[in-house]
């Protein structure tokens, strides 16, 4: 993170000798296809598949730019869920299906490098320092899962690491209302990919656990990833 931050600062500083700094606050707000991925839930077939699910972000930024190329810190309060379906059986005898989700609330804070063009284009990566709050978990189905959680929501924050870190890819537009007017409309993707071990739980509750302490329910273990993408739409007011 540190060489990260140093080699941001050596850019806008070279590129201030040849051109114009511009600043650019922002509120923003995203719509996201969210995931919690694990290898050990992958490999159980029918029993746990995953499902779509959804979380949303907002929250606010500022970048800096020294002509086409900036540096922005955003602090964005965050949903991420993950989702599953599964069948519980015997055999080849069914005895119960069931919805399961995982819901994660968290603090983005991600340090992005950027490119724009003066067409109010832009592409932006970096890494992202997530810190989760809260960690839920519901299950529905028409038995309990023994050793699980009942059909009820239940507090696994104790299951999932404090904080993990991300890579974001980001691009889109920034479209003005004038060519007078400081503000304009933001509209974008982003893409956002886990580093590490998130750990937690499976669709059916049962603790995933870390390298250091590893689950019982799994013969070797898998670290878990949070992934998502969506669509980032906001507000910009831009200084020169």
């Amino acid at each position: 993170m540190k060489t990260l931050l140093f080699i941001l600062a050596l850019i806008c500083g070279i590129s201030t000798t040849f051109s114009q700094f511009s600043i650019d606050v922002q509120a923003k707000g995203s719509a996201n296809s969210t995931w919690l991925l694990n290898k050990n839930i992958s490999d159980l077939g029918a029993r746990q598949d995953y499902a779509m699910a959804w979380g949303s972000t907002y929250g606010v930024a500022g970048n800096v730019y020294a002509g086409i190329i900036g540096v922005g810190i955003e602090f964005n309060y965050a949903t991420h869920n993950g989702a599953y379906e599964g069948v519980i059986s015997a055999g080849d005898v069914t005895l119960d299906t069931y919805n399961s989700s995982v819901n994660l609330k968290t603090l983005q804070i991600p340090l992005l490098l950027k490119f724009k063009s003066e067409s109010g284009s832009y592409i932006e990566f970096g890494p992202q320092l997530t810190n989760i709050s809260s960690a839920t978990y519901n299950r529905s189905g028409t038995y309990p899962v023994i050793g699980s959680y009942e059909n009820e929501p239940k507090d696994v924050s104790d299951q999932y690491s404090g904080s993990y870190l991300s890579g974001v890819l980001g691009f889109g537009a920034k479209i003005p209302l004038g060519e007078s007017i400081p503000i304009g409309i933001l509209v974008g993707i982003r893409l956002q990919y886990s580093f590490g071990d998130l750990m937690g739980v499976d669709g059916e509750g049962y603790a995933l656990g870390s390298e250091e302490d590893p689950s019982i329910w799994y013969s070797t273990h898998e670290p878990t990833q949070a992934v998502s993408g969506g669509i980032v739409i906001g507000a910009t007011y831009t200084i020169e």
